[in-house]
């Protein structure tokens, strides 16, 4: 006996509706994918962190191992007189350049730091765009090198924000913020003490931002000890 055109579609829909229902059950019983625990997660970042700073640690041993067989391969050549000592000398010149090597020389030091003051607010603490602007303005006024807490800062330098710390070269720092700059120290004091160069950092002393400049006859600046990868940006064709 054939089956009515009405009871196909009748049975279609209870199959449907069988097979819904069935999916709906198991999607009830699955247990949550999600963390419960809050504590988990932070366990594993700060696993993780801790792992690439000793990673971090141990690359700059290693960096500071090659640039010292670096500088006794430069002794040898010039005791070996291979080479002419004016070309080492221009080798010198050109790593104080790309922040290879130490820098000492007359400028200025700056300390920036958050206010002593609380509550604290956006408005007097350090940010990692107030680094940017001066490090910008005294490369602009002829700065020949600068380092941040001891961390020279080159044409590969980034300085980044992470939470209340701030990222440069990798390494992690936190206020007061040192900035040792080498070059002609009136041209460098210029630009600084004119409040228009930094109207922000200007207005924010008012507020309780630490802003010192102080003159240094000589001051040392250690070589960079970051990495000097870059990426290139793929050209479309």
């Amino acid at each position: 006996m054939a089956i009515k055109p009405f009871t196909k579609l009748s049975i279609l829909l209870l199959i449907t509706g069988i097979a819904l229902g069935l999916f709906l059950t198991a999607q009830w019983r699955a247990k949550p994918s999600r963390v419960t625990s809050p504590v988990l997660p932070y366990t594993s970042l700060k696993g993780a962190r801790d792992i690439l700073q000793e990673e971090n640690e141990n690359l700059k041993k290693q960096i500071s191992g090659l640039q010292d067989e670096i500088n006794q391969s430069q002794e040898l050549l010039k005791k070996s007189r291979v080479v002419s000592s004016a070309s080492l000398d221009d080798l010198e010149k050109l790593k104080k350049q790309i922040a290879l090597a130490p820098l000492s020389g007359e400028g200025v030091t700056i300390v920036l730091a958050d206010s002593t003051a609380s509550p604290a607010t956006p408005d007097t603490i350090v940010h990692a765009a107030d680094l940017r602007d001066l490090i910008n303005l005294l490369w602009a006024a002829g700065a020949t090198g600068l380092s941040i807490n001891n961390q020279r800062v080159s044409a590969f330098t980034s300085i980044d924000c992470i939470v209340n710390t701030i990222l440069i070269n990798n390494a992690r720092l936190t206020s007061p913020f040192e900035i040792n700059a080498v070059g002609n120290q009136k041209q460098l004091l210029k630009v600084l003490e004119d409040p228009t160069n930094l109207p922000d950092i200007y207005r924010r002393r008012q507020l309780g931002l630490k802003f010192e400049i102080k003159r240094e006859q000589n001051i040392t600046i250690p070589a960079f000890d970051g990495s000097y990868t870059i990426q290139f940006a793929k050209i479309k064709e």
